[in-house]
């Protein structure tokens, strides 16, 4: 307790250091606490469901449609269990700045083939009923203040309301969330024939199909009989797991996880020598009083006590600080941008991982400021600080 209550001290009377290493040690964590948030997010998602659902796009890109034909030769083909499909509508809410990621599908197959997705049985019966209707992430359907019944017009960038309507119009069904640690996935997805009915563009096709393997058959082995039985045709597909899709997507913008990986053991890096330089300083300011302290007896294990009380305080506060302050960037971000960024504030594998690092850079910060310690003799001490 002496230890700490002289750490207090010191950090009290250099008050400007103190402030200037707690704004570094703050913002380094509320940068982990937001970029790791996001790799979490990423990284996330139950790899027993997206390992077991392929995803079937055309071989030239995903803006290729593929035919409605297909579905029922995918549904033949050995090891195929369920088959469903999803057709992005380009859909907007008042203007195309507030872009929504809106999918038209087959409604039971789709649910059937997300049972990460969670949505009350009577939503699900009513979304199955109206063709007109729409299943909304809760977030979503918070942001905009959304209730069941009320009719959204969403306009398009790719197919014309019918009618000459200047937006397509869809009743809310009920709400869903996502049983996913890494945020709920905000998204809507509306009736397929609905679409197909009135659209002029692409009528009889789909923007991919999801397939569903059977127990007991290898992932890759239905998706290389399905992209071998189409090879041939006018409307070759490339298929892929659910997982490897969606990395394949992130990846047109380099490797995310990678590039936050690289800035946050940079940003600790620096922030390592910015800690252990300034306490090192510290140290051989202190050089009298810690000669005096062992005059008065106290041993190296007291002594290193006191450097590395003194880094921890500075590290885990700073970090307790900036943890909250990007959980709360978090929370906004989230409520702002609900349409593009998943439900996510801050979860506790980060949380974990942060209090070890906060730990880790105490220590490997307070060594060498430790060491200076140790060395100081207290008659020099005293001499040097006579003169």
């Amino acid at each position: 307790m002496k230890e700490l209550l002289i750490v207090l001290e010191q950090l009290r009377h250099q008050r400007l250091r103190t402030w200037l290493l707690l704004g570094s040690v703050t913002i380094t964590f509320a940068a982990y606490a937001i970029l790791g948030s996001l790799r979490y997010s990423l990284d996330s998602g139950d790899e027993s469901i997206s390992n077991s659902r392929l995803i079937i796009t055309h071989q030239s890109g995903v803006m290729e449609q593929l035919p409605l034909g297909h579905l029922a030769q995918l549904q033949a083909l050995p090891g195929v269990a369920a088959v469903g499909h999803a057709t992005w509508l380009g859909a907007y809410y008042q203007d195309q700045r507030q872009m929504q990621m809106v999918f038209a599908v087959q409604p039971q197959a789709w649910i059937a083939q997300h049972p990460d997705m969670v949505v009350e049985p009577a939503a699900a019966e009513a979304f199955y009923a109206q063709k007109d209707g729409m299943l909304v992430a809760r977030p979503l359907a918070e942001r905009y203040g959304w209730k069941v019944g009320d009719v959204v017009p969403l306009g398009s960038i790719l197919f014309a309301p019918p009618g000459r309507e200047k937006a397509w119009r869809f009743r809310v069904s009920g709400f869903f969330t996502t049983a996913d640690s890494g945020g709920a996935r905000n998204y809507i997805i509306t009736h397929y024939d609905y679409l197909n009915d009135a659209r002029d563009l692409w009528r009889n096709t789909v923007g991919s199909y999801m397939v569903t393997a059977l127990p007991g058959h290898a992932i890759g082995d239905v998706a290389n009989t399905i992209d071998a039985h189409f090879a041939t045709s006018a409307n070759p597909t490339s298929s892929a797991t659910d997982q490897a899709f969606h990395a394949e997507f992130f990846a047109q913008f380099g490797n995310v996880t990678f590039m936050i990986q690289a800035v946050v053991a940079a940003a600790f890096t620096s922030l390592m020598l910015v800690v252990g330089s300034t306490l090192a300083l510290a140290v051989r300011q202190a050089s009298r009083d810690i000669g005096v302290l062992k005059v008065l007896g106290w041993g190296h294990a007291r002594v290193l006590r006191l450097v590395y009380w003194q880094s921890g305080a500075l590290v885990i506060v700073g970090a307790a600080a900036g943890l909250g302050l990007g959980a709360a960037f978090n929370a906004l971000v989230t409520r702002k941008l609900s349409h593009f960024m998943p439900d996510i504030v801050l979860p506790l594998p980060v949380l974990g991982e942060a209090a070890a690092i906060a730990i880790g850079v105490s220590l490997v910060a307070a060594l060498v400021p430790a060491l200076l310690a140790l060395r100081v003799r207290p008659l020099q001490a005293l001499a040097i600080d006579q003169a």
